[in-house]
């Protein structure tokens, strides 16, 4: 893709890698054992971006990140960052937890319901890029979570 800019980083056990696919979509893709510390460098590094402006899209793809440690406030505490940086980062966000992970998955609901308190925010998580890519972008109704 043209203008794709990836920029692998290592902190506290947890890497992330972030890829602007184009100038109005973000991925940042994490590895490693994820971390309250790697969270937040994650963040820190996305508000510095000068690409990261009002109405670019973010998807973070937690599939390849070992989130077996990470306890229920420790949840909380990220998305305090998230409410943190909401002034820098995108208010519309996606999380990709892949199929293979019940326990990704959970912690990425709670996540998202800890989120979705902060005004400002519209968060998903998703087992899929594709699915994730569908809902940011509005073209496909099958892959928007259920109402709640």
């Amino acid at each position: 893709m043209t203008g794709e800019t990836k920029v692998p980083i290592l902190s506290s056990g947890m890497e992330f890698e972030i890829e602007w696919i184009d100038p109005t979509l973000v991925v940042c893709r994490t590895s490693g054992l994820a971390s309250v510390g790697g969270y937040e460098a994650m963040m820190r590094a996305l508000a510095s971006d000068p690409q990261l402006r009002p109405g670019v899209d973010l998807i973070v793809d937690h599939t390849n990140v070992d989130v077996s440690a990470l306890t229920a406030a420790e949840i909380e505490q990220v998305a305090d960052l998230r409410a943190r940086f909401a002034g820098n980062v995108a208010g519309r966000a996606a999380g990709v937890v892949g199929a293979d992970s019940p326990l990704r998955y959970g912690l990425g609901r709670m996540f998202e319901a800890y989120a979705d308190a902060q005004p400002g925010t519209s968060i998903r998580v998703f087992e899929t890029l594709e699915q994730a890519v569908a809902w940011l972008r509005g073209t496909d109704s099958a892959a928007k979570p259920e109402p709640e």
